[in-house]
């Protein structure tokens, strides 16, 4: 019917059903969240998840299978773009779009490799991958982690210390801590300009409880929660300090995260900026991952400006 609820004419109702339909659909732009709605199912149930329970919580306590999940992950999520977001897109990963001309040297002193960018800014930076505390290193480490923090080393000019940090359940909160002090001993012998904590998830309540040691802090998708939820043995009675005696931080949080939640009280402090990405816990859209990235060697960059 139309407007003035008059008949539609033959030629009308001819004109609305060629607008309403067209073989082989409409070029429409998703928005992000469709995006990532079309991309997630679309691995979800290719891909299922194995397990990520960690050992004192009942689960199998063989980090493979959820590293190797991770370590699959990128090339998943390109090769499902494509199939689902439409080959007309930019679908490459952090690591691939960024990597420039950065090198990487081994640093087994602190367990460690070195990402050192084509144009060194003397601003250092320390990383901590994801993992829930038991696991992350190996495979998932070398092909999810460290291309992103490459890619943010030569986009920012920054050197970074990837640190391959020691594992719970065979070592507690405490002996983790003194590995991360060796590690900003290690940058500040460098004669580094400053020193930032970068971390991922877990790896990011890493950086928040070793604080005092850092100029700065990058937070991704941070599960700050994950320490209150170890047993009090790997835990060693360790409390995280309040986010107003953080240093100059970014905090990125994920609008659809079904792992962490948003951290409490970062909202309205000066020097803490934040910064809201349409993304799961693990799973964005190439787009949103580069966005990421972009962000962290932009706030990376701005440290210059501080010294």
């Amino acid at each position: 019917m139309a407007e003035n609820n008059t008949p539609e004419t033959e030629a009308e109702l001819e004109q609305r059903f060629r607008d309403e339909f067209e073989v082989g659909g409409k070029d429409r732009q998703l928005s992000d969240e469709q995006q990532l709605e079309q991309l997630g199912t679309y691995i979800n149930a290719h891909y299922p998840l194995p397990d990520f329970t960690p050992p004192w919580a009942g689960g199998a306590g063989d980090p493979d299978p959820a590293d190797r999940y991770i370590a699959h992950l990128p090339d998943r999520i390109t090769h499902s773009s494509m199939l689902m977001l439409g080959s007309g897109l930019d679908h490459s990963m952090p690591g691939v779009a960024f990597i420039g001309g950065v090198s990487v040297q081994d640093a087994p002193e602190i367990d460690a490799a070195i990402f050192l960018p084509s144009k060194p800014s003397g601003h250092w930076a320390i990383t901590f991958h994801s993992g829930g505390w038991w696991r992350g290193s190996g495979d998932a480490l070398e092909m999810q982690w460290r291309p992103e923090v490459a890619a943010a080393a030569e986009l920012s000019g920054t050197t970074i210390v990837d640190l391959d940090y020691p594992l719970a359940p065979a070592h507690n909160l405490a002996q983790i801590s003194a590995a991360v002090a060796k590690a900003v001993d290690y940058a500040r012998d460098q004669k580094a300009a400053s020193v930032t904590g970068w971390g991922y998830s877990s790896g990011a309540a890493l950086a928040v409880l070793n604080a005092s040691l850092f100029d700065a802090l990058i937070l991704t998708f941070p599960d700050l929660g994950s320490i209150a939820k170890l047993p009090e043995e790997i835990r060693a009675g360790v409390e995280l300090p309040e986010p107003a005696s953080w240093p100059k931080s970014l905090v990125q949080i994920a609008l659809q995260d079904e792992i962490a939640t948003r951290p409490a009280d970062i909202d309205g402090l000066e020097q803490i900026q934040i910064r809201e990405y349409v993304a799961h816990h693990r799973i964005s859209t190439p787009k949103i991952a580069r966005e990421k990235i972009q962000d962290v060697a932009e706030f990376l960059s701005s440290l210059k400006d501080d010294k």
